[in-house]
């Protein structure tokens, strides 16, 4: 059942004869001990596997906050660029002592060629160059084409430690795009853009010491996603013989994203490979910081997708009744305002029956950011909701649904799911792979849960 969490969905009618481009849509909690799919490497841990969160509950820890910490994962599927990309994560930096430093280095998310064999994949340089760009006589990258950098120190938009091209001095607090990486190591990983976040006043500390790319309040845990949430959308999409790159993101409080950064990439001298991988990697030095990831999500843009996430991984099986909240969001990425989406959601067990009202009983739901919906919204008589959506170009919509799951309604250890479904005659969708989204949840028993309804970092 865990291995179920990490899926590849692949429409194989679509690669005959080569006629259609490719479809892909890869998910991966990060909350489980499961590391199927994974290539995890150096200090970095996935956080259930090492009792520091519940399964269910954890995240890929990449680094700890402690000095000399370095990390790494990367999914080992690879997946087409032929119809863009998506890749969508969440992250919290944070630290529980007093480093001296404010925080530091960073996290970087790259995409490097899928067809590098694992035997011949090297990250990076570490420090300053987040395990993606060279470091003195370190190259980079194995088949880097871009590395975003989440830079809380400053050092990897910098032209020094034999870093290719950048600024003058350190820019804390900002998000950095390098290019691709080669074997010399001054030609690999140019510098292509950065854009330096929040209120830039102040001496170079006073910049590190805001609330950007990490929090940066001393706290004995994890912060609560109200106080500390990022989720960050990072686009690939293709434009004449020019790739767009365009970054967005989304902060705690917030229900829209703001774009933080875009750049065209040239196709004639940048070639987009034919298949790609998603990694992430995060270093610290004398400075540190926790640096976390979860919910990462790789599909294709310019159609109509949907996502969700629970603000609970996990219930206790002997409360009468335990309240729970699911949060689905629907994209609709094309150029067409869209009035006519069909969706439907089922609550079910995990062998995909409909649960009955006397074991899981929705009480509420409610939408944002649609332009119509005949969805109901209270009266609830079965778990089973249909309905239709409007969603403007370029937009997303989000469905709440609040509700009570009831005392020992499955068996303690196994878990339940809620299944969305989209789909639309108005357009042409051309990947069906990202039109369903399953968010599971376990019950457990009590003894074994510090806190059973746990804060949501999920999408």
């Amino acid at each position: 059942m865990m291995k179920q969490i990490f899926k590849t969905i692949c429409v194989a009618l679509l690669f005959i004869w080569g006629m259609v481009p490719a479809q892909f849509t890869i998910t991966n909690t990060l909350k489980t001990s499961d590391a199927t799919g994974l290539k995890i490497g150096d200090n970095a841990t996935l956080t259930a596997a090492t009792g520091v969160d519940p399964n269910g509950s954890g995240w890929l820890r990449l680094t700890n906050s402690s000095p000399s910490q370095r990390g790494y994962m990367y999914v080992q599927q690879s997946f087409p660029t032929s119809l863009g990309i998506i890749a969508d994560f969440e992250y919290v930096t944070w630290r529980s002592s007093n480093d001296g430093y404010l925080g530091a280095d960073g996290l970087s998310l790259f995409l490097f060629d899928g067809s590098i064999p694992d035997a011949n994949f090297k990250l990076g340089g570490y420090g300053g160059s987040l395990g993606y760009a060279n470091t003195g006589n370190t190259p980079g990258l194995s088949g880097g084409y871009i590395g975003v950098g989440f830079d809380e120190y400053g050092n990897f938009a910098r032209a020094a430690e034999g870093r290719n091209g950048g600024t003058l001095g350190m820019v804390p607090n900002a998000i950095v795009l390098r290019g691709p990486t080669s074997a010399t190591p001054n030609a690999s990983n140019p510098y292509l853009t950065h854009t330096a976040l929040g209120n830039r006043t102040g001496n170079e500390n006073a910049i590190r010491a805001r609330d950007e790319i990490d929090y940066n309040t001393i706290v004995p845990s994890r912060p609560s996603p109200t106080a500390f949430y990022r989720r960050v959308q990072v686009y690939v999409t293709k434009s004449g013989n020019d790739y767009l790159i365009n970054i967005k993101w989304r902060k705690q409080n917030e229900t829209t994203f703001t774009e933080v950064l875009n750049y065209t990439m040239n196709g004639t001298t940048y070639p987009l490979p034919p298949t790609l991988r998603l990694g992430f990697a995060a270093s610290t030095g004398g400075g540190y910081n926790f640096h976390e990831i979860r919910n990462i999500l790789l599909t294709t843009p310019g159609n109509l997708r949907v996502d969700s996430g629970s603000n609970s991984a996990s219930l206790c099986n002997d409360i009468k009744e335990n309240p729970v909240t699911f949060s689905i969001e629907v994209s609709n990425d094309t150029a067409a305002n869209l009035a006519d989406i069909n969706f439907s959601n089922q609550i079910q067990d995990a062998a995909g029956n409909l649960l009955d009202i006397t074991k899981f009983k929705i009480t509420s739901l409610s939408t944002t950011g649609f332009t119509s919906s005949t969805l109901p919204t209270s009266n609830f008589t079965s778990n089973n909701i249909t309905g239709k959506l409007g969603l403007a170009s370029k937009s997303s919509g989000i469905i709440t649904i609040t509700a009570n799951y009831f005392k020992k309604s499955i068996p303690t250890n196994q878990s339940f799911k809620s299944v969305s479904t989209v789909n639309s005659t108005e357009i042409t969708d051309t990947d069906l792979t990202n039109n369903t989204a399953t968010t599971v949840v376990y019950a457990r028993k009590c003894s074994i849960i510090t806190n059973p309804s746990l804060p949501s970092y999920n999408k």
